[in-house]
């Protein structure tokens, strides 16, 4: 069960898939409201703001007065106040073009339902924890570091040279919270307890994992930016 009564909202064309998220997902704890369409869709985010939505990519697009998912994921990234999206989609080749549209997250139908809860709880959880921490220093929104990445905590989104770069809401929080104290080592259990929350169950090398994954991502050499300290645990270098 969740710790609070988020809400969703569900976005397909296909009543068998709404039916199925909205039983599962109010099951686990969530409000949960659908819609069928792109308008529908953002008539209920006019109506109320969801904490996070589901969003079929290819909706039925037969009446030309209708939207894609893609186009309805422009149109919530033009809103002011940022809403989390996952992806659902049958076509893993929409992955790239989705996540490019401002998706935070992206599941393949048919999907599997612990999968699916854990990218849920970890998207909140990573949102709330970004938020709460955004809050609390007067860094501003925006985090500068080195490499030329910037980090941008109001949307979500991180770039190098520019060129916006693909991270999963864990990945994104475990930088942030880096270059928020640049230079300030911190241990695995210390990065697990504070970016992946003390409800979090898991082991430390799941840390190194996700390091692996951003320096990855970010074309970054070893020991760039995001040091290894050696029997500790990591820092972000900040000169």
């Amino acid at each position: 069960m969740t710790e609070q009564k988020h809400h969703l909202l569900i976005v397909d064309d296909e009543e068998a898939i709404r039916s199925a998220l909205n039983t599962f997902l109010s099951r686990m704890g969530y409000e949960v409201r659908t819609a069928a369409t792109g308008l529908e869709a953002l008539t209920a985010v006019d109506e109320r703001e969801p904490d996070l939505v589901l969003l079929d990519v290819v909706l039925d697009e037969r009446d030309s007065s209708q939207m894609s998912g893609l186009e309805v994921c422009r149109r919530l990234r033009t809103r002011q106040h940022f809403i989390p999206i996952i992806m659902l989609t049958s076509y893993p080749e929409w992955q790239v073009e989705s996540l490019g549209q401002g998706a935070i997250a992206f599941v393949t139908k048919p999907w599997d339902n612990n999968a699916l809860a854990n990218q849920i709880r970890a998207t909140l959880g990573a949102i709330q924890h970004i938020r709460r921490e955004s809050t609390s220093t007067t860094s501003g929104k925006i985090l500068q570091t080195g490499s030329a990445i910037q980090i941008d905590l109001e949307h979500f989104r991180v770039s190098r040279a520019g060129q916006q770069i693909d991270l999963t809401p864990i990945e994104f929080a475990l930088l942030a919270f880096l270059a928020r104290s640049p230079n300030r080592h911190w241990t695995r259990e210390e990065l697990l307890n504070h970016v992946w929350d003390y409800s979090w169950v898991g082991y430390e090398r799941t840390v190194d994992r996700h390091v692996a994954a951003l320096r990855r991502k970010l074309k970054l050499e070893r020991d760039e930016l995001i040091e290894t300290v050696h029997g500790v645990g990591y820092r972000l270098v900040q000169g």
